[in-house]
């Protein structure tokens, strides 16, 4: 009992610990802070297929302007091996270029993902294959995101790395690195926030270039 009593005081305290950090002076002053809202949609249709759906907002310019948007929705096969299923998504992302004018780009892709629980964390890994249809040009992309999670405690922390390779570009363009924590408030839905920092490659050198905190809401059936 005392130990979930100091579970919750402390992850109580990370998320306006996110809030302190990303305000500090030494972070505004050559890089963006960006705030993410995520709408998350899960529905189980059978053992094998589940349905995945999400939207989000951002605002990035230091929070002062709302001007990305997206939303996807997909398939999710569990292959009767319990470490790994397969997604197929399809996405869209509007980039706000003036205020009357938002560009579209379109994602589909082919996502293969697998996990392992080794002393109660739980490690998953994807990797992506998405094609990107843009107005100026159109390529693919390959995204794999790990992460490492605690799901069997009250508040369920984890960590997570993700990390794009560009075709157009020949190389390595973003890394990303992402902790938070989840809290299931019942068996349908789940609530968390989370802090991201962004790593740009430019010009052949990894820079700091985004700061982000995001809320998120998972509702499942």
């Amino acid at each position: 009992m005392k130990n979930t009593k100091r579970l919750l005081q402390n992850g109580i305290k990370i998320i306006p610990a996110f809030f302190i950090f990303i305000n500090a002076p030494c972070l505004a002053a050559d890089r963006d802070t960006s705030l993410r809202t995520d709408l998350n949609f899960n529905y189980t249709i059978n053992e094998q297929f589940q349905s995945i759906s999400y939207i989000f907002i951002q605002a990035d310019k230091n929070i002062s302007n709302y001007d990305y948007l997206e939303w996807a929705t997909g398939l999710n096969y569990q292959t009767p091996l319990a470490w790994l299923s397969f997604l197929f998504y399809y996405q869209q992302g509007f980039s706000k270029v003036e205020p009357d004018n938002w560009l579209l780009e379109q994602r589909p892709s082919i996502n293969m993902s697998t996990s392992a629980t080794f002393y109660h964390f739980k490690i998953s890994n994807q990797i992506r294959y998405e094609y990107r249809f843009t107005p100026d040009w159109n390529d693919y992309r390959i995204k794999n995101t790990l992460g490492i999670s605690r799901p069997d405690i009250f508040l369920q922390p984890y960590i997570g790395w993700e990390l794009y390779y560009e075709n157009r570009d020949k190389a390595v363009m973003l890394n990303r690195i992402k902790i938070g924590i989840i809290k299931n408030i019942d068996k349908n839905i789940s609530f968390g926030s989370y802090f991201r920092v962004d790593f740009s490659n430019i010009d052949h050198e990894w820079e700091w270039t985004r700061q982000l905190i995001g809320i998120q809401l998972t509702l499942k059936h």
